[in-house]
């Protein structure tokens, strides 16, 4: 849901190249002021760190089960992220926002390292982190793609060491999760909020700084979720992120077709390109059908229709689809 809240800014741009140009020429009103803060500092690039961090703790995940079951995982790990490199590319074609196939690509490349220690993918990490902060003064379409290929896999890194240390499968206690919360989010965000505000005048270093602030923002989140989770505070809105999450991809996919063609309506209804607020109106439309949508199919289904056909095509066999529950 957050992926999409950044991205809906650039569903109607034609590649790369135009993005840095596409924020610049938004317009903003007063009724725009605030989505835009709202995802310049607590969205964006802080939901890709989540979701770089819980692919992470995915890869040792999916090997320990297999491991555990005598099962080859080596060649279902490869099998699997090579399937999803081939989304990644026809999603790619199709819109050229795709992180998929950085996603298949930085998995094949983490695989041999899931024996390191919590301290290594620390260390990686934090050095793949200082190396996203120098493309902060990399203009252009490659400095973009740089961007999101160290920021991935410097995410990914921590999301491993979060959940070897037991930190990502709710290990800590109650007050563990809270104060770590607290401490981070209340140093990450008002970073992102400085950076924020001087954008305009430096947009380098506003970058830099902003990326400073994202790790803090992120593991906030993250701590926030699991101490909700813990505490078992609002149970049907979890049941329903929980129901979303289990087809996030099938959902990602959607995203993509869902927000080009309601950007594109709305552009040709009213005559030019939408403001920001009809940007956080149709972030909020389909936030709303996802929610509404993924707990009545997880109630029917075992996966969703794209994670079925990418688990039976990795174990090359039709996998059990309608719930017997």
């Amino acid at each position: 849901m957050g992926i999409f809240a950044a991205n809906v800014y650039i569903f109607d741009l034609e590649s790369l190249s135009e993005v840095e140009d596409s924020f610049e020429a938004l317009a903003v009103g007063l009724a725009d002021i605030p989505f835009l803060v709202f995802t310049s500092v607590f969205i964006l690039n802080k939901m890709m760190a989540l979701f770089s961090m819980l692919f992470g703790a995915g890869i040792l995940l999916l090997a320990e089960r297999l491991e555990a079951r005598k099962e080859a995982s080596l060649n279902i790990h490869y099998t699997r992220n090579g399937i999803l490199a081939v989304v990644g590319l026809i999603h790619g074609l199709l819109w050229f926002g795709d992180v998929l196939l950085i996603y298949a690509l930085c998995a094949f490349v983490l695989f041999p390292l899931r024996r390191w220690s919590s301290r290594s993918f620390v260390l990686l990490g934090s050095m793949s982190w200082v190396a996203v902060l120098t493309t902060s003064y990399w203009p252009g379409s490659s400095g973009l793609i740089a961007d999101y290929a160290l920021r991935a896999i410097a995410m990914m890194l921590l999301g491993m060491a979060l959940y070897r240390s037991g930190i990502l499968t709710a290990a800590r206690d109650l007050e563990w999760y809270r104060k770590k919360c607290v401490r981070l989010l209340g140093v990450g965000l008002p970073v992102c909020l400085v950076a924020w505000g001087f954008y305009d005048a430096n947009q380098s270093l506003s970058k830099l700084v902003h990326n400073i602030g994202v790790p803090c923002v992120a593991l906030g989140y993250l701590c926030l979720v699991i101490h909700c989770y813990q505490r078992g505070v609002f149970p049907k809105l979890t049941a329903r992120l929980a129901a979303a999450g289990q087809m996030a991809l099938t959902n990602y996919l959607l995203q993509t077709g869902l927000g080009t063609a309601l950007v594109a309506i709305c552009n040709e209804v009213r005559g030019e390109r939408v403001s920001v607020f009809w940007m956080m109106l149709i972030t909020f439309a389909v936030w709303a059908l996802q929610l509404g949508w993924s707990k009545p199919w997880m109630r029917r289904f075992e996966y969703g229709p794209v994670e079925w056909l990418w688990r039976s095509a990795t174990y090359r066999r039709i996998q059990p689809f309608k719930s017997v529950g």
